[in-house]
């Protein structure tokens, strides 16, 4: 269905990535309007009263998980999986959570579907089609093998459609004008190089000198600009994961049943040692880099039969092998990991005996005659080179296990009415109070943006969240102690800082001044001899720089960009200002504008922008969302983000 309806809205593909999330997520939770039976039924969070629960999660999670292993596979690329895997439960929930948002807003919206458009987007699924016609029977069989009903489906492909309907209502009023094309198109293809002076800052302080009298004038034109902010003291527990460690208690037993269980996890990785020859495959057709497919096979297959008649391995490689990374050592790979060889290669090597050879391995690259020369690792160190390491790992989950036991009992404590002071003494851990904190911040140990926004969403002083939040240390529970409203400090609260702030406001006049003086001698004198003058350094950027990157060490902003890419070649800047003081800028080579180029690729980019602006317009509404309706997180959430 997907495929028919992108075929029929080109220009709203985009709509396609986020429905892409939604359709995986209906297409794998056959019984999405029920709760299923037994323990996958709990519940782990609600939207706006609507229930997700753990196997619907579960179905998704370890589908996406099937997939990106499988990917991993192919790409051997292991510490980018250990990264997609560790925030997989995240993305996750937060899909089954929006699916559900995008639900509430087409109602809220007044979105319908009605069953026409449903039976047309079914009709123009290609998989449903024999021929060029709508196969009832294929469509029947096809739900059969997915084990999902004909009215599931439907009130699935309802919910997709209802989906798009609601993106394409949001993001209707997206445009984009000509001049926003020609900008893009600039800061796509335009480059530079430049030489320049930096005035830095940083010498003229040591000139400065202000008064008291300086900086009480300063801070009461500019008092403010000092305003203290609002800020919260909570009320907190923190269930401490290095204190639970301390009391997790590891036997000699446990760390031998441990073992047993799961010893394949500390065996050394196993490791091939292998020589081969290889006989490349042209890429697309082209026989300077290689042959043609047949002729690649008859020659590595001429190849494999001198080596059975007992050519020697090395002297053949050495002769006929086209890798050139091996082909000098006699085809010698040395020892690897299955992980570190594509997989075809990967899968024949480790298939082989210490000293057989193989038959034609096709890769990428070409066919392969791979022989074994042995093997490693594999083994299971002794024990009590284990016992450590295995003692910390059952510490560890021991800790975790606590970990989560406390905070629930905290969560029960708060949802049965008692205050977070009772809720603490009833799980054995003392009540703290935190500083003042103000919206941004992350001190220790509250190190959670979460924690601080909701602490300055509690109305009532005692009022407590009933839900942990995660920090470095474990989980902290927080209820509001004190709201100190945002005041004009005294200049005694603030000198410090006006002081500061007036000495570099004067150091940078001094840089800006000195600056104008470099630009004056640069026009006489040129710029390497005039920074000279001045016991200063001409620069230049290493090659051509585009708009976005960094402009040698003066680094990247907007003053810069629009600065130095206003100027023609030879032209010399203003003084412009930079992170550390002032820089003056002259263009010695420019990418000019290329209006037939620019034609060429004008509505690619349009489309290409108009795209970027419907995402950013519909993330912005689904960010909304989120606000908007309760997303309510229960003990189970905690539990099935742990898993592993």
């Amino acid at each position: 269905m997907a495929l028919s309806f992108m075929r029929r809205h080109r220009r709203w593909l985009f709509i396609f990535l986020w429905l892409v999330i939604l359709a995986f997520i209906i297409l794998y939770i056959p019984a999405f309007l029920n709760v299923e039976e037994g323990s996958q039924s709990e519940i782990i969070a609600r939207v706006a009263g609507q229930p997700i629960s753990r196997g619907q999660f579960l179905r998704v999670y370890f589908d996406q998980r099937r997939l990106l292993e499988q990917m991993s596979r192919e790409r051997a690329d292991r510490e980018r999986l250990k990264y997609e895997l560790r925030i997989l439960p995240e993305r996750v929930f937060r899909d089954l959570v929006e699916q559900r948002l995008l639900a509430l807003e087409a109602r809220r919206l007044g979105v319908e579907v009605d069953d026409a458009a449903v039976a047309r987007a079914i009709s123009n699924d290609p998989g449903f089609r024999v021929g060029d016609r709508f196969d009832p029977a294929e469509y029947r069989r096809r739900l059969e093998l997915r084990r999902i009903s004909v009215e599931e489906y439907e009130a699935q492909v309802r919910a997709e459609l209802r989906g798009a309907r609601v993106i394409s209502l949001i993001t209707a009023g997206v445009s984009v004008t000509p001049a926003d094309v020609e900008k893009e198109y600039r800061r796509q293809t335009e480059r530079l190089r430049a030489e320049y002076v930096l005035i830095d800052v940083e010498p003229f302080r040591t000139d400065v000198k202000v008064t008291d009298a300086d900086v009480s004038k300063r801070f009461e034109e500019r008092k403010e600009a000092y305003r203290i902010p609002e800020k919260r003291v909570v009320d907190y527990i923190l269930i401490d994961r290095a204190q639970l460690q301390a009391q997790a208690e590891v036997t000699g037993g446990d760390i031998e049943t441990y073992l047993e269980q799961n010893e394949d996890d500390f065996r050394a990785e196993e490791q091939v040692c292998a020589r081969h020859v290889l006989i490349k495959i042209a890429a697309d057709g082209e026989s300077t880099s290689g042959h043609r497919e047949d002729e690649a096979r008859r020659i590595a297959a001429g190849l494999l039969r001198q080596l059975r008649d007992g050519a020697d391995f090395a002297e053949l490689a050495r002769e006929s092998s086209e890798d050139p990374g091996s082909a000098a050592s006699g085809g010698d790979l040395g020892c690897f990991p299955r992980a570190s060889m594509v997989r075809e290669f990967a899968n024949a090597a480790f298939a082989l005996d210490p000293g057989q050879l193989s038959e034609l391995v096709r890769t990428p690259y070409g066919f392969h005659i791979i022989q074994a020369m042995s093997r490693q690792g594999g083994d299971l160190p002794p024990l009590d080179l284990l016992k450590d390491q295995v003692r910390r790992i059952l510490v560890d989950r021991r800790a975790e296990e606590l970990l989560e036991q406390k905070a629930a009992e905290a969560v029960a404590q708060l949802g049965q009415g008692r205050k977070l002071e009772e809720a603490a003494q009833a799980i054995g851990i003392s009540l703290e109070k935190s500083a003042p904190l103000a919206r941004g911040e992350t001190p220790e140990p509250l190190v959670s943006r979460q924690l601080v926004a909701r602490a300055f969403e509690l109305n009532a002083v005692g009022q407590a969240h009933p839900e942990p939040f995660a920090v470095p240390r474990g989980y902290a529970f927080i209820a509001l102690a004190e709201i100190q409203p945002s005041r004009l400090p005294d200049l005694a609260d603030v000198k410090g800082e006006v002081q500061r702030d007036l000495e570099r406001s004067l150091a940078l006049d001094m840089a800006r001044t000195r600056a104008q003086e470099v630009r004056q001698r640069v026009q006489k004198e040129g710029l390497t001899k005039a920074a000279k003058a001045f016991g200063l350094e001409r620069r230049e950027t290493a090659g051509l720089v585009g708009r976005g990157q960094a402009l040698g060490d003066l680094g990247s902003s907007f003053a810069i960009e629009k600065a130095v890419f206003s100027l023609e070649p030879n032209e010399l800047s203003d003084p412009v200002r930079v992170a550390s003081g002032f820089a003056v800028l002259r263009v010695t080579e420019k990418t000019p504008f290329d209006p037939e180029s620019f034609d060429r690729q004008k509505a690619s980019i349009e489309e290409s922008l108009l795209n970027r602006r419907r995402r950013q317009l519909f993330q912005s509404f689904l960010d909304q969302s989120w606000r908007r309706f309760s997303v309510e997180r229960t003990a189970a959430y905690r539990k099935v983000m742990a898993i592993d």
